[in-house]
């Protein structure tokens, strides 16, 4: 039978590298949604162009927030079963 050995600190490391990941997506997630905002003056008033802008902006603030948010729900998931696989090899070696 033949064995495989696990480099548990390479798993450490992915893991560390996983979890800066989601610290960076939970920082893009917040940017997006606190600091891309239009306020509803900033490009004038009284024509029509100005209301599309802002949809059009609403729109892909929303989307941007939504993939951030889908991105470091999935790395979340990511490092639990990461850690989970983790534990399990340190706990057959013992």
């Amino acid at each position: 039978m033949q064995r495989y050995q696990v480099d548990l600190d390479e798993m450490d490391l992915a893991l560390r590298q996983l979890y800066d990941l989601i610290r960076r997506l939970e920082k893009a997630e917040s940017r997006a949604h606190y600091e891309t905002g239009l306020a509803r003056e900033s490009l004038g008033t009284g024509f029509d162009e100005v209301y599309e802008l802002y949809a059009g902006q609403a729109a892909v603030k929303t989307y941007v927030e939504d993939v951030s948010a889908h991105l470091r729900v999935f790395a979340e998931e990511l490092a639990h079963k990461l850690k989970w696989t983790r534990d399990a090899y340190e706990d057959a070696e013992y």
